[in-house]
């Protein structure tokens, strides 16, 4: 097996000198610190781990060697391993929100999805998006014609403070207007189209602008960059509400409006408020709830749940009192079911939106519903009994019915079964009519995009494999050592072979092992974790002497499953086969080659297949 290059070993994606260059610039100690309380412990920080519930620290930092180890859950890496996962984000991600937290720029162009758009178009679209924010922006503070925007805003109880804050803006009632500003500030046709803001003519030549006459509300992305747009009617159009289509940048499945200005406050509190509209989240923040943000008139989605598993444990979900409303619970409860979140649903009053309550009622009544808002589980139990005639056998099942089929959905069976109980009471059924049931109505595969499956227990390592490893980590001018007497096709454990392939190309490189480098250029967690516990566990000891003693058995080994071939070969009669046989096992007893004889089994006191096994 050849070496593998390490100067671009995923070409397309991101160059490992990237990859080095963010990992020797970051500190993992002052990362994990962002999310984390550390606490010097010794020559390592110690806290309670972020990724399972502990009421003794477990987790561990060790700065000198950049690496952190649970010894608790398991969960254990580098720098990227761990921002991946408490950010629930790519390794791609990770790369980019760690080189952003020190300094380092990080290409923002690489395929993630299957998309075509270049690193230079996308970087040209945020320059677009910017620009025609600013436009916008403009337009609403001085036009004389923006001032039916201006008014509505007002009629909102929108102070000037937070117009100017979140950017708001119009777009003038005209067919061309951005198009051809946008010209004259250097942007091309082709980069109006990407980006959403125009629309090509049907049948003729030209263009002309998606947003006309309408407050616009800049959508951005987590970094704050602004990605799209949704525009606010100011007449009586059937479409209240316009945005941006779906872009290089901009998927509104996938993103949250305000995400960017309620990230810190809502990983500080562990807690979001999700609301329906731009302007309640936009009213939240201006009455000092901070952790507000809104969906972009879609429903709630699971790459929504998974972008807001990053940053909070308790989501509150603030929908209309209506029978829109009511619909709405019903979605999130798909999405949601199966989330591992706390999902809070409070009351308002009907007819009011949240916009209009904080208004006339002002905040602390406003964050007194939400301290009192229900499970979401709960919510639907109601309207279930409400939607069917709980006076009725059959209304009662039709009940039990709906409710169970959202329970079917949870992986999490101990907590299916909790949340059984109170429809059991509320339906008058004993309870293990109600576990019966719902046995009979889980699914018995998951459907794709149900979320995570439970995932199979990894095998143990080789554990001759293993100490190689160990060794080769230990101590990085081993390496040579190593392919001195074996090759690294001869590691039959795919993981520590991957890992080994790194180790020799970090070799090549530096001459040593930087085990935290050599877990960022894994790019892969089950690895990373993998270096992290040999790494944190590994104390002095004779490695030479040690990784000989390896090599010996992995020899062996290899020896003993040359002979079990052989013996298959033989089997079936092969000469060629029968003389190999006889001349492994000449060599193993230290006498010299003679003729071909016609032994076909081991001689008395050689021990065939056995005497190669190494223990």
């Amino acid at each position: 097996m050849g070496r593998p290059g390490a100067k671009n070993s995923l070409a397309g994606r991101i160059s490992d000198d990237i990859v080095a260059s963010v990992k020797r610039a970051a500190d993992i100690v002052e990362i994990i610190s962002r999310y984390v309380t550390l606490k010097k412990a010794g020559k390592t920080f110690k806290a309670l781990c972020p990724f399972h519930a502990e009421k003794t620290p477990s987790f561990i930092v060790n700065p000198e060697r950049q690496m952190f180890k649970c010894f608790g859950c398991g969960k254990g890496g580098d720098v990227f391993s761990f921002v991946a996962e408490h950010e629930r984000v790519d390794f791609l991600e990770a790369v980019r929100i760690v080189g952003s937290a020190v300094g380092v720029a990080v290409p923002d162009g690489f395929e993630r999805r299957g998309g075509v758009a270049s690193h230079q178009l996308k970087g040209r679209l945020y320059e677009l998006h910017a620009w025609a924010a600013r436009h916008y922006a403009r337009l609403f503070a001085e036009a004389p014609e923006a001032a039916r925007a201006r008014d509505y805003m007002a009629a909102r109880h929108f102070d000037k403070e937070t117009l100017e804050a979140w950017g708001i803006g119009y777009a003038a009632d005209s067919w061309e207007a951005l198009g051809r500003a946008a010209k004259a500030a250097k942007f091309t046709d082709a980069e109006l189209v990407a980006s959403g803001l125009v629309i090509e003519r049907e049948g003729k030549a030209g263009y002309y602008d998606r947003f006309r006459g309408r407050v616009m509300f800049p959508i951005r992305d987590v970094q704050g960059r602004v990605i799209g747009f949704g525009g606010r009617t100011l007449t009586d159009s059937e479409v209240k509400y316009l945005n941006s289509p779906e872009t290089p940048l901009f998927s509104k499945s996938r993103c949250l409006y305000g995400l960017d200005r309620a990230r810190e406050a809502v990983v500080e509190g562990r807690r979001i408020l999700i609301t329906e509209g731009y302007t309640d989240a936009l009213m939240c923040h201006q009455k000092g709830i901070k952790w507000a943000v809104a969906t972009l008139g879609t429903a709630l989605t699971r790459d929504h749940v998974a972008l807001v598993r990053r940053y909070a444990d308790r989501v509150v979900l603030l929908f209309d009192a209506d029978a829109a409303g009511e619909a709405a619970v019903d979605r999130s409860l798909e999405v949601f079911a199966d989330a591992d979140l706390d999902v809070r649903v409070p009351a308002l009053t009907p007819g009011m939106d949240p916009c209009d309550f904080l208004v006339a009622e002002g905040a602390e009544p406003f964050l007194a519903r939400l301290d009192a808002a229900r499970d979401l589980f709960e919510v639907k139990l109601d309207l279930a009994c409400r939607r069917h005639d709980m006076t009725t056998s059959n209304g009662r099942a039709r009940a039990l019915d709906e409710f169970l089929g959202i329970l079917a959905q949870i992986g999490n069976v101990a907590r299916a079964d909790l949340l059984s109980w109170p429809v059991a009471e509320r339906v008058g059924v004993e309870r293990e009519v109600v576990r019966a049931r719902l046995a009979a109505l889980r699914r018995p595969k998951r459907r794709a995009g149900d979320g995570p499956a439970a995932q199979p227990k990894a095998p143990p390592l080789d554990p001759v494999e293993h100490r190689i490893l160990r060794c080769v980590l230990a101590s990085g001018e081993l390496v040579p050592c190593v392919l001195a007497r074996v090759g690294l096709e001869d590691f039959q454990d795919g993981r520590i072979r991957r890992i080994l392939e790194g180790c020799v190309s970090l070799y090549d490189q530096e001459s040593a092992i930087d085990p935290a480098l050599l877990s960022a250029m894994l790019r892969e967690p089950e690895l990373s974790a993998i270096v992290a516990d040999i790494v944190l566990e590994t104390g002095a000891g004779n490695w030479e002497r040690e990784l000989q003693e390896c090599l010996d058995r992995l020899e062996a080994r290899k020896r003993r499953d040359e002979y079990r071939r052989l013996r298959e070969q033989a089997a079936g009669a092969d000469p060629q086969a029968l003389a190999a046989i006889q001349e492994l096992h000449r060599r193993r007893a230290g006498r010299p080659p003679r003729e071909p004889a016609r032994e076909l089994v081991p001689q008395e006191g050689e021990q065939g297949a056995d005497a190669y096994d190494a223990g």
